[in-house]
């Protein structure tokens, strides 16, 4: 194996989660706060030009504006256009309150001029189980296929009475006067897709994820849109409000669960949701109360205090037209395959702003299925135009926010293959986090398929293992592999397109992993690599646990510099464990709330029982009590700093005790067994802690069952040095009192 450099040295960033969820922020990336300004601030001078290829994230855009840079933005979904614009120039509430009653109060064609808001919310009336008065329906509940719906959700204003009810038949009556044949669909369908339009089928399937009576709702208000008399601003805040009607109208909302929609399924039940309350609540998603930043289109130029330079189209289009414009780097946060948002925002720029609105975009009407391969093949299409406008060694930074595998391998295949070489990775796949480096380098040569692949993807994943010191998820083997290869200059092949090239490196990963039976898979699956979690069969030279490492790493900080915050601690050790020694953010949870506490304000210092003077004398004590409770049960006793011994003549009483105020598990469970009987002795507030490193890490669980180690806390010796006339039969009952188990973690704490 060639001599190589160290390998992923980037820091994750951690960031921080936002307060509130933009608007659809169900289809968006979610990318943490702060990540890319902090990013950005130490790699390059404020007012440098950086480019985001794709505009798939809103947030992404506006904070590096916000940090002071100017970002050069290619938003080719007319959505995603929209959506820069509006997080740019964020509306006040007002302004949105304003629109919204102009909306209110405009009139319906025909005779009886009936306003708006009291037609859209008397769709949805229903009555009251309790009191009998009608009210307004929150929702309705639809089983898929069904005829009508199953149940509303409301709260009454009259008696109180809230919650899930059976629908009525009246419910039932009111639904059914809506069919797919009425004109309000047929002008949904115009709007996207007039009749003789070859993608007028697929407007027609993409329609049906939507009920009749929304289409109507939907048609009745976006109707009044190029109608009413309102300024450009307030023409823009309405469109606002209905583009989050829009999303709450289809039927991609299930009764329960996680609702973050790729393809047009509609859910075996689903909620139809209350259009004038869905305009209402979409009021604080819109009006976020941030500063405007500088927004131009191409080719202004925003200042170079910072601002955002939006171009509507394809960086492909874009990138003939840069001419002297200097980028300094890229920064994005790269799109996942959504069928659902991409042909959803296709009717609803149609909807909202017309058919010539779509442009290009309107070819998403036509595809159905996306697969790693095809997005591996349009990533590179989009970044191959990019890296001859960029120096050399220019950074580029890249976020995967739902991280796995086929989404991080496209990523970055599609990079290497467009002139950017792989400089550094760190994730988080507990969080579906991946973050990127990549530099602008000389252009790629392919190699034809080298043979030696497979071993340097296995020597990588072992080399990665040994580093971590535990048990890892596949996406750290594939990261470390994929160095490893761009490393070695065989990851690009030669004579094949993007999405072979990408089923080839797929197939080498696996069967790399999977040559000579090399690795184990803790609660595996045949179906998927990225189920359980690998170690190699045959360790050597491997790291303590990273887990205990990192428990080491957050007392001292505690120790040393008490009040910090959760993110500011994270953010430390994302810089002191890099790359591929990230620390898992649960793992980092458990460790602060077994030796921490925080105050009001977040900041975290140590429970007043874990200062290091009182463990020292805890310590004292437990080894103390041990020693005489083994003397007076007539065993021959031994004490040292760490551990207490019985014996007698007897091998199987030989009982040995690990006396820790820690839960630092490897130095002990992974060592050779020092007798039959091995007692692991902690305080009760690790014991949350030590469960969690044993879920975490199967081999050290295996080890411990195997090697006969029990978990026994300080309260439990306590007592055993309290009973009195203890007998070996009596201390047998009086250890089984105290099991490492959830329910005992529990009354530990109380």
């Amino acid at each position: 194996m060639p001599d190589k450099p160290e390998r992923n040295p980037l820091a994750f960033r951690p960031g921080r989660e936002a307060a509130q969820q933009p608007p659809l922020a169900r289809y968006l990336p979610r990318a943490p706060l702060g990540t890319v300004r902090d990013w950005l601030r130490e790699s390059l001078p404020p007012g440098s030009w950086v480019i985001d290829p794709f505009g798939a994230s809103p947030q992404v855009v506006v904070e590096a504006a916000q940090a002071g840079y100017r970002v050069l933005v290619a938003a080719n979904n007319p959505i995603n256009h929209f959506l820069i614009e509006m997080a740019a120039q964020p509306p006040s509430a007002d302004a949105l309150r304003s629109a919204l009653a102009e909306l209110a109060n405009a009139t319906r064609a025909g005779e009886d001029k009936e306003r708006i808001e009291p037609h859209i919310r008397g769709l949805y009336m229903t009555t009251c189980d309790e009191c009998s008065r009608e009210i307004e329906a929150r929702a309705f509940v639809w089983e898929k296929d069904g005829k009508t719906p199953i149940s509303r959700i409301y709260q009454c204003p009259h008696c109180g009475k809230a919650g899930e009810f059976p629908a009525t038949a009246e419910d039932g009556q009111k639904a059914a006067r809506f069919t797919a044949a009425g004109p309000h669909r047929a002008r949904a369908l115009e709007r996207v897709a007039p009749i003789d339009d070859p993608d007028r089928e697929h407007a027609e399937e993409a329609l049906d994820a939507y009920l009749p009576r929304a289409v109507y709702a939907l048609f009745t208000l976006i109707n009044k849109l190029g109608s009413l008399p309102l300024q450009v601003d307030a023409q823009r805040n309405l469109a606002a409000l209905l583009l989050a009607a829009c999303d709450r109208a289809n039927t991609l909302w299930p009764v329960s669960g996680h609702s973050r929609p790729r393809q047009l399924g509609v859910p075996s039940r689903f909620r139809e949701h209350n259009l004038w309350l869905a305009l209402e609540e979409a009021i604080p998603l819109w009006a976020t109360g941030e500063q405007p930043v500088p927004l131009t289109a191409w080719p202004e130029e925003p200042p170079e205090s910072g601002g955002i330079c939006l171009y509507d189209g394809a960086l492909r289009n874009l990138a003939d037209q840069l001419g002297t414009t200097v980028l300094s780097g890229v920064v994005t946060a790269f799109p996942r395959p959504n069928q659902a948002f991409w042909t959803l925002s296709a009717l609803w720029a149609g909807w909202l702003w017309g058919r010539e609105a779509l442009g290009a975009f309107a070819a998403v009407l036509r595809r159905r299925r996306y697969d790693w391969g095809w997005h591996a093949t349009a990533l590179g299409e989009a970044l191959g135009h990019l890296a001859s406008h960029l120096p050399e060694d220019a950074p580029f930074f890249g976020l995967i926010t739902e991280s796995e595998q086929g989404f991080d391998l496209a990523a970055m295949l599609a990079a290497e293959r467009s002139g950017f070489r792989l400089a550094g990775l760190a994730q988080r796949p507990g969080s579906g986090q991946t973050q990127i480096l990549w530099r602008r380098g000389d252009t790629p040569i392919p190699t034809q398929t080298p043979g030696e692949n497979p071993q340097l993807v296995r020597d990588a994943a072992m080399d990665i293992l040994s580093q971590r010191g535990q048990p890892s998820h596949y996406l750290h083997l594939q990261a470390a592999a994929v160095s490893q290869l761009a490393e070695n200059k065989t990851l690009l092949l030669a004579g094949m397109d993007p999405a072979d090239h990408f089923n080839e490196i797929r197939s080498t990963l696996e069967f790399g992993l999977n040559f000579q039976r090399g690795f184990l898979r803790f609660e595996g699956s045949e179906r998927s690599l990225e189920v359980g979690q690998w170690w190699p069969r045959e360790p050597a030279n491997t790291a303590s646990p990273l887990a205990d490492r990192l428990e080491k790493a957050i007392v001292q900080r505690l120790i040393a510099q008490p009040g910090e915050s959760i993110e500011r601690m994270d953010a430390a050790l994302c810089t002191e464990f890099a790359g591929p020694l990230t620390p898992p953010v649960d793992t980092l949870r458990a460790i602060l709330e077994s030796y921490g506490e925080p105050d009001n304000e977040g900041r975290w210092t140590l429970k007043p029982g874990e200062a290091p003077k009182t463990r020292r004398t805890d310590l004292e004590e437990i080894r103390s009590i041990l020693v005489q409770a083994g003397q007076s049960l007539g065993y021959q006793t031994e004490e040292s700093e760490l551990h207490v011994r019985w014996q007698d003549d007897s091998p199987v009483e030989d009982w040995h005790f690990r006396v820790a105020a820690s839960a630092v598990l490897g130095e002990s469970v992974l060592q050779p067994p020092q007798s039959e009987r091995q007692f692991f002795v902690s305080p009760g507030s690790r014991a949350r802690l030590l469960l969690h490193k044993l879920r975490r890490d199967p081999r050290l669980a295996q080890k411990a069952e195997k090697d006969g180690w029990r978990f026994l806390t300080f309260r439990l010796v306590r007592r055993m040095g309290q009973t009195r006339d203890l007998t070996r039969a009596g201390l047998a009952r009086l250890l089984a009192l105290d099991p490492l188990s959830e329910e005992a973690t529990q009354l530990s704490l109380l």
